[in-house]
């Protein structure tokens, strides 16, 4: 029976979530401690040593998944663009980090992929060739996968739809990319212009919810610059399905229906045809099981 699951852990700003993991998604044993993110190296790895003792350490094989934010280049296991809510120096060899400190083989990725190959092989995706996740909240994360594996690109970045420079006079975004889309794609930006506009919002959410005269404005606003950024990906890539998460997508149908028909101006007859725009169907527990399914794949991959 312990042959059945493997350790896996999602880091963001806020939580540290682990579970155990089958092969096929299922969660045993979820659990969330604080992530201690904005503490440092001793505060993450003090979560992390939390969060072992919290589901009780490795019965199965000896790998685990582990997603957080950041890019890591895929053979060095390096965080070489971490997150402001990641408090780790730049080239921070977390891989080798996170192995001396379980003692396990670890897998891993960007939490946005791990959340996107979830989706792809046991949520939303299941069944499509190519599809996209994307993570709307605060800011903008996303994920892509082709043929059932990651595209990480050849350096660990692919999938950063959020700052891509789609020409948007908007706020300037912490990214220093000109013209990012994600201050008015993202749920901070838009409960930022919110406020400003004086309409009571602690979150996108209430925006979505609101009845005030400008917030049906500031929601076309922020529906156009998201499918700005998604046409540019359906271009590049043709997906089968587009899947929407975080807790922007909470709106439901109030988010996907504009962004459906804003989808149509920036894309292609022949690529909308057969696109679908879905909600995301794990919620919190995404990345949890991508990065299970994640050391899954290490355990079966040869040892280079």
């Amino acid at each position: 029976m312990h042959e059945s699951v493997v350790l896996a852990f999602d880091m963001g700003g806020t939580d540290l979530k682990c579970a155990r993991v089958s092969k096929d998604g299922d969660v045993r044993g979820f659990k969330s401690v604080p992530s201690r993110a904005l503490e440092g190296e001793a505060g993450i790895f003090a979560a992390v040593r939390a969060a072992l003792d919290a589901i009780g350490g490795p019965l199965g094989p000896a790998v685990a998944g582990f997603g957080c934010p950041g890019i890591t280049v895929p053979e060095t296991g390096v965080l070489v663009d971490a997150r402001p809510n990641v408090q780790l120096p730049l080239d921070f060899p977390m891989r080798a980090k996170l192995e001396a400190l379980t003692g396990l083989r670890v897998a891993l990725d960007n939490d946005a992929n791990m959340a996107a190959l979830a989706e792809h092989r046991v949520g939303a995706g299941r069944g499509a060739r190519v599809s996209i996740t994307v993570t709307v909240g605060t800011g903008i994360g996303a994920g892509i996968v082709v043929n059932d594996a990651l595209m990480r690109g050849a350096h660990g970045g692919a999938g950063e739809l959020g700052h891509m420079p789609v020409g948007l006079d908007g706020p300037a975004c912490g990214c220093g990319v000109p013209g990012c889309g994600e201050p008015l794609a993202g749920g901070a930006g838009l409960a930022a212009q919110a406020r400003a506009a004086g309409i009571e919002a602690q979150g996108a959410r209430e925006v979505f919810e609101s009845a005030h005269p400008k917030a049906a404005y500031l929601r076309e606003r922020m529906v156009d610059a998201l499918a700005r950024q998604l046409g540019c990906a359906v271009q590049l890539l043709d997906p089968d399905v587009i899947i929407v998460g975080g807790g922007v997508s909470q709106a439901g149908e109030a988010l996907l229906s504009p962004l459906r028909r804003a989808l149509d101006r920036y894309v292609l007859t022949a690529n909308r045809r057969h696109l679908r725009v879905v909600s995301a169907q794990l919620g919190e527990r995404a990345g949890v099981i991508g990065a299970g399914l994640a050391a899954w794949d290490l355990l079966a991959a040869p040892r280079s």
